[in-house]
């Protein structure tokens, strides 16, 4: 097991398993400790403060599993090499950060639904915003496998949450209608990308809406030869979803919820979708078993209003 830091906030985690069962880019595992056999993890629960009311640590055990796109997986010697890149936010990824050489750790998966690629159109352009970046990446090396034309347009609000290995040239910060090699990860598919960054940090100066609509504009595409993919914050989505279905563009989008069990059980993670057989016409539809990834022009970008 690898656990590599990328920017400020944001790691790569190689697990190295036996066997792994077919997996597509989009689709997703869910990782939890093996409480009783990880040191690291005991090591990081006894770490945790304790409540002052219920006496007990407020890292509550035993660990929730999380959901993580699979973000690379390839046959190594003696099994699988399986990526995901997480950003630290809360306890769980934060016990994450501590994994490394000897360390155990329980995975479920593949599940989910993963991104469809169209059997005729030769371009695919990938909208990945903050920590939508990961399914990107096993995303391209796909496509370029498949033959398409691949670019990458990726966005942070500031460079130093940009989970990528800039290697070259980024797009200038008034301009994103070029995309270049600048990105290590992508390069290694010859995947080439467009940089943005809220603050003009690094790249275009502009948020990633800005940029896709700036390089739609320089090389003018339409939905007869392309495919748009995004993941990221759900507005950004929501934008890149609009933007297309406005251009009449193939969008497809992988959505984020909070996955309890990952499986359907729980009936927690749900997606408001169009549904004209239904009452009101739209209904709700699970993010693990029938997602994450969706239409773009499926998905009620607007939360609809309850039933009276």
């Amino acid at each position: 097991m690898a656990n590599v830091g990328l920017c400020r906030e944001h790691y790569r985690l190689t697990v190295r398993l036996a066997d792994f069962a077919k997996a597509e880019p989009g689709q997703f595992v869910h990782l939890c400790p093996v409480a009783d056999e990880d040191t690291a993890y005991q090591e990081f629960a006894a770490s945790q403060p304790w409540d002052g009311t219920r006496r007990r640590r407020r890292l509550v055990s035993p660990m929730l599993r999380r959901a993580f796109s699979i973000a690379g997986l390839r046959r190594a010697a003696g099994g699988i090499e399986l990526d995901a890149v997480y950003r630290v936010v809360g306890k769980g990824t934060a016990w994450l950060s501590t994994l490394g050489t000897g360390s155990t750790l329980s995975v479920l998966g593949p599940l989910g639904v993963p991104f469809p690629i169209h059997p005729v159109k030769r371009h695919a352009w990938m909208v990945a915003g903050g920590a939508g970046l990961p399914p990107m990446l096993w995303l391209a090396k796909a496509l370029t496998q498949a033959g398409r034309a691949g670019v990458a347009l990726c966005g942070a609000q500031t460079a130093d949450l940009l989970a990528v290995t800039v290697s070259g040239e980024p797009a200038p910060r008034e301009d994103a209608s070029e995309a270049t090699l600048a990105a290590a990860e992508f390069a290694a598919s010859n995947t080439p990308v467009v940089i943005s960054t809220d603050d003009g940090s690094l790249g275009f100066h502009g948020h990633i809406g800005a940029a896709l609509t700036a390089y739609h504009q320089a090389w003018d595409k339409d939905g007869d030869d392309l495919v748009v993919y995004t993941c990221g914050p759900e507005r950004m989505m929501a934008f890149v979803a609009r933007f297309c279905m406005d251009r009449a563009i193939e969008c497809h989008v992988c959505m984020e919820r909070a996955m309890a069990c990952g499986t359907g059980m729980c009936q927690s993670c749900v997606v408001p979708v169009h549904d004209d057989a239904a009452v009101d016409s739209w209904r709700y539809r699970l993010c693990c078993k029938e997602g994450p990834v969706f239409r773009a022009d499926h998905v009620l970008w607007e939360e609809p209003a309850p039933a009276r």
